[in-house]
């Protein structure tokens, strides 16, 4: 569906997104497991804890992944094969950051778990500090194998590292938590084990590449010293550090301005954890396409940028908008016409869930594009960019947070992720087609999108209200049968109505240019 053939995307694509449609499918499962086990309140505190432990792993990672995965590529769109010195520098620089960072939490373990009020805390935040070292590791060599394009070893790692997690949580909570066992204590061994066992098999893989391309000659290098190595990647930490802290400081204020409304802990605490653990993974579980095609278009952009193929650029581009947009208008019609019964099938509980999840659907493209757009901007390498609009999009969203909460409760929350949402991805959206030079395309990414996901949708709601009987039959009706015209109106949308992208008379100039130079 969002594939260009000649280049094996679309193969890549369906392998890592059917792993992540089941491995999504399943966190979404031990989500809803947890809200019915723990109750909403309870998930709450305990989605701000897992935030804390996430905003640690990231700070010990450095946003390794992407920049391995960013350089190695490069390299090949040179011609060149000099990866023995970025693997290097990688590797060393992935121990010393997250080394320097378990050391940290070992020593800081006790004062953490007395601000957090859990003594718990303490050995949990211990557990997880022996996990940040494998899992730096495990980062750089899997972007190593996404730049390759060796997609089959990502896939087996994260199937691993899921898989042990999945099962010891899933386990721990039906044979543990009710015997008193802190649900912190089981998260954080959840992940050593589940770190430790990616990191082994990424690393026994990575050996038998090391052995081939250690042998071949390295010329032209561009990063010799350690020097050139941070200049290139300062930009990329400082991008993955200013995301998440931003990011974490959304996810603590949150609570704290639901509670400021409400006045009440249990009512502020299970809001939070009913946005975070049910309407959040559905809102982007249909995005795990997206977010597959994101680690394969990074490498494939900075291929064809760094052999000054703009032709390639544009055409990777033009394709990606096209196919985003549609999916993410077909996802967004799906949402306003039946997110509202889908969410009092997943919470019954609770009627908030059917509710934001109908009013997000505006929301849905601009969110969706974010993940295409950032992939586009990294592989143009305007990390720079990235990181100053990504903060600007956080402080757009803690802004609305702190102020319209305060009026408006949970729907401030909504507010917030509208206003930074929309306005961040259109300004992205202006600096990828400025950059590479490229006119929007209204009418094939948004009129066309909106006219077949709307067609899609009706009949789908009409068939199925005639056809099933049921709510839960409805709604699967519904999605199935509108799940299968969409792939029908695209198949003869690109078949019989699109016009093949061309270059403009500038993009031609600069074509010219860059082959004559």
């Amino acid at each position: 569906m969002f594939g260009i053939k000649k280049t094996g995307i679309a193969i890549d694509t369906v392998k890592l997104s059917t792993i992540s449609f089941v491995l999504n499918g399943l966190g979404l499962l031990l989500n809803i497991l947890l809200t019915n086990t723990l109750g909403t309140a309870a998930v709450g505190v305990m989605t701000l804890i897992t935030t804390v432990f996430g905003f640690i792993i990231v700070l010990a990672n450095g946003n390794i992944f992407v920049s391995t995965e960013r350089f190695v590529s490069e390299e090949i769109g040179a011609g060149n094969r000099n990866f023995k010195s970025i693997m290097r520098f990688s590797l060393t620089f992935s121990l010393v950051l997250s080394g320097t960072f378990t050391l940290f939490s070992l020593f800081f373990a006790e004062k953490l778990a007395v601000i957090s009020g859990d003594a718990n805390i303490e050995t949990a935040i211990r557990i997880m500090a022996l996990s940040l070292p494998p899992a730096g590791v495990g980062s750089c060599i899997k972007g190593f194998f996404h730049a390759k394009r060796q997609v089959k070893f990502p896939l087996i790692g994260d199937v691993f590292e899921f898989s042990c997690r999945y099962v010891i949580l899933m386990f721990g909570i039906i044979v543990f938590i009710p015997n008193g066992v802190s649900i912190y204590l089981l998260i954080s061994i959840a992940m050593l084990i589940a770190e430790v066992s990616s990191c082994v098999f990424y690393i026994f893989n990575y050996v038998s590449e090391y052995k081939i391309f250690s042998k071949l000659p390295e010329n032209n290098k561009r990063i010799i010293t350690v020097k050139t190595y941070m200049k290139l990647n300062l930009p990329i930490i400082l991008s993955g550090y200013v995301t998440m802290t931003m990011s974490a400081l959304n996810d603590v204020l949150v609570p704290v301005a639901l509670l400021d409304y409400h006045e009440n802990a249990e009512k502020a605490m299970s809001e939070y954890g009913l946005f975070e653990s049910i309407i959040i993974p559905v809102i982007f579980y249909p995005s795990f396409i997206l977010t597959s095609l994101q680690t394969l278009i990074i490498p494939e952009i900075a291929r064809a940028n760094s052999a000054e193929n703009h032709f390639r650029v544009n055409y990777l581009i033009d394709k990606l908008f096209r196919k985003t947009l549609t999916f993410a208008l077909f996802v967004s019609a799906v949402l306003l016409t039946e997110g509202a019964e889908l969410g009092e099938l997943l919470c019954p509980s609770d009627n908030l869930a059917a509710k934001t999840l109908r009013l997000m659907f505006f929301a849905i493209p601009f969110i969706y594009m974010e993940i295409i757009l950032e992939g586009i901007l990294r592989g143009l390498g305007k990390q720079g960019f990235s990181t100053v609009n990504s903060l600007f999009e956080y402080v757009i969203r803690i802004g609305t947070v702190i102020i319209a909460t305060r009026f408006l409760g949970f729907y401030g929350v909504l507010l917030s992720y509208y206003l930074s949402n929309i306005l961040s991805n259109i300004v992205r959206v202006i600096k990828v087609c400025s950059t590479v030079k490229l006119k929007f395309n209204t009418l094939e990414y948004i009129i066309k999108p909106i006219l077949a996901s709307s067609f899609c949708v009706l009949t789908a709601k009409a068939l199925s209200s005639i056809i099933f009987s049921g709510k839960i039959f409805s709604v699967a009706g519904f999605l199935l049968t509108a799940s299968i015209l969409y792939l029908i109106i695209i198949e003869i949308s690109d078949r019989y109505f699109y016009t093949e992208f061309k270059f403009s008379e500038r993009n031609q100039e600069i074509l010219l240019k860059s082959t004559t130079a």
